[in-house]
């Protein structure tokens, strides 16, 4: 028995409401968005064609029965679906006590990548840069009040997070408006190497109580911005340029049913 007949013997063994719910979730995924193949040439990500399929069969599925982007848990659990599906290996949803790293996947190839999580569906998406809203908590620099400290516990930090976390993965959902389903999610890369010049810059970088220090790479003398906020006790990270990181993957979703908006 192939695995569409083990499907419809199931189906068959539903109720009314069950096959309904099935209906539903077959109608969103016979129009999965489209992968756009953005990288000039494969990623580590974009040269597995089933988890690209298989993930944007999850944004489908999401989005037969949600309005709100696929973001935060829902793009952990999405993420960790689709590396399953196609054989890597994935550790157990992160502890409390871990810190910084959301998943370690294990590739073909044998290569583990210790990866942080994030997702937006901001308004207004840049196409050229990206953002991220909080990297990290950190109570110190409400505390700290000289620029040697603050350079020091800084540094300090991103020895940390460089140590733990290979990369960041961005999901990124852009939509025409907030009541809106979004009409293309992106996925990016940013490399956590981006915060390695943070160690080259002067102490008169670090004279502001909230300061934004900006981070070279790969001959952009301005990759990224961090900027260390007091208010909220947390790192920001600014204008990020996508031309230093790795964009995965774009899936384009189109004009989707109107009775799918919050509006109706």
């Amino acid at each position: 028995m192939n695995d569409g007949e083990a499907l419809r013997r199931r189906i068959d063994d539903l109720s009314p409401m069950g096959v309904r719910f099935v209906a539903r979730m077959v109608e969103s995924l016979s129009d999965p968005p489209q992968a756009q193949g953005s990288a000039p040439e494969p990623t580590w990500i974009s040269a597995e064609s089933d988890w690209i399929e298989y993930f944007g069969l999850l944004i489908s599925a999401h989005h037969g029965l949600a309005v709100d982007a696929l973001k935060e848990t829902g793009f952990e659990n999405a993420f960790r679906d689709a590396c399953e599906a196609v054989g890597w290996g994935v550790d157990p949803p992160a502890s409390a006590t871990r810190r910084f790293v959301d998943v370690t996947v294990q590739t073909r190839d044998g290569r583990h990548r210790r990866l942080s999580l994030k997702s937006t569906a901001a308004q207004r998406l840049s196409k050229s840069t990206t953002h991220i809203s909080k990297l990290t908590e950190a109570a110190w620099i409400q505390d700290v009040r000289s620029p040697r400290s603050r350079r020091s516990r800084t540094l300090e930090l991103f020895e940390e997070y460089s140590a733990a976390v290979d990369a960041i993965l961005m999901l990124r959902a852009f939509r025409h408006d907030p009541q809106s389903i979004p009409y293309c999610y992106q996925l990016v890369e940013i490399p956590s190497a981006i915060f390695a010049s943070l160690r080259l810059l002067p102490l008169s970088a670090f004279e502001a109580d909230g300061p934004t220090l900006d981070c070279s790479f790969q001959g952009d003398s301005v990759a990224a911005r961090v900027s260390l906020d007091r208010s909220d006790a947390k790192v920001t990270v600014k204008q990020i340029q996508l031309s230093a990181c790795v964009v995965h993957e774009e899936w384009e979703l189109g004009d989707r049913n109107p009775r799918q908006t919050v509006s109706s």
